[in-house]
C-alpha cells in the first residue's frame, strides 16, 4: 500500500471518530453524564488500544504510524472532550460550541493531511514537514465548518459569526501547524474553545 493509500486509511479512521465524537455530544442530555462516561471509556478502551499496539500485524494492518498511536490519539481525544465538554456545555451551557471546537479541528486535519500530502509543494517550517497547500486546506476547512455550526447555533449576527469563524479557523491552523504529529488532537480543539468560550461571554 502506498504512502498516501495509508494516509487516506488513516484519515478515514479520523473522520469516523470525529463523527462518533459528534454524535457522543448528544448521546446523554446531562454533560456531567457524558464527561462521566468519556472518562470510564477512557480507562478502559486506552490501555486495550495500548496492549494491543504490542501485536505487530495488527499494527501493520491498521497503518500505524509509530508504537502506541492509536491509543496516544484515542486519549488525546477523550482527554480533550472532557475539557471542551465542561467548559462549553458545563460552564457556558452551550452543548452546540462543543461541536464548533471538534469541526474546527476535524475536518479540517484530514483536509491538511491529504492535501497536503498529494499536493503540497511548497514546504514550510524547518523540518518541512508541513506545507502550504495543507495549512491554506486546513484554514478553508476549519472555516467553513466552524461557520456552519454557528450558523445552525443561530445566536450571533453575520458579521460576527464570520469574525469569530475567522479567529478560530486561524488559531486551529496556526496550532496545527506547530504542534507535535498526535497532539493536534487535543490543542486544536482547546484552541478554537478559547476563541469561541471567549468570544461567547464577550458577545
Amino acid at each position: 500500500m502506498s504512502s498516501y493509500k495509508k494516509e487516506v486509511f488513516r484519515k478515514t479512521l479520523h473522520v469516523l471518530g470525529l463523527v462518533g465524537a459528534v454524535l457522543w455530544v448528544y448521546s446523554v442530555e446531562d454533560y456531567r453524564q457524558s464527561i462521566w462516561y468519556t472518562f470510564v471509556g477512557t480507562l478502559i478502551i486506552s490501555p486495550a488500544l495500548f496492549l494491543l499496539a504490542f501485536v505487530p500485524k495488527l499494527s501493520s494492518a491498521v497503518n500505524a504510524r509509530r508504537k502506541f498511536e492509536y491509543s496516544q490519539s484515542f486519549t488525546a481525544l477523550t482527554v480533550m472532550y472532557i475539557i471542551v465538554a465542561a467548559v462549553c456545555w458545563g460552564y457556558l451551557g452551550e452543548r452546540m460550541l462543543v461541536i464548533a471546537c471538534i469541526m474546527a479541528w476535524g475536518p479540517g486535519d484530514a483536509a491538511a493531511a491529504l492535501i497536503g500530502k498529494k499536493y503540497g509543494k511548497h514546504r514550510l517550517g524547518k523540518a518541512k514537514k508541513k506545507s502550504l497547500e495543507g495549512s491554506l486546506a486546513m484554514f478553508a476547512f476549519s472555516f467553513i465548518s466552524v461557520f456552519i455550526v454557528l450558523m445552525l447555533w443561530n445566536k450571533w449576527g453575520i458579521v460576527q459569526m464570520v469574525i469569530v469563524t475567522f479567529l478560530t479557523a486561524l488559531v486551529t491552523t496556526v496550532v496545527e501547524f506547530y504542534v507535535l504529529s498526535g497532539f493536534d488532537t487535543f490543542f486544536c480543539p482547546v484552541a478554537a474553545m478559547t476563541v469561541l468560550a471567549l468570544s461567547a461571554m464577550a458577545i
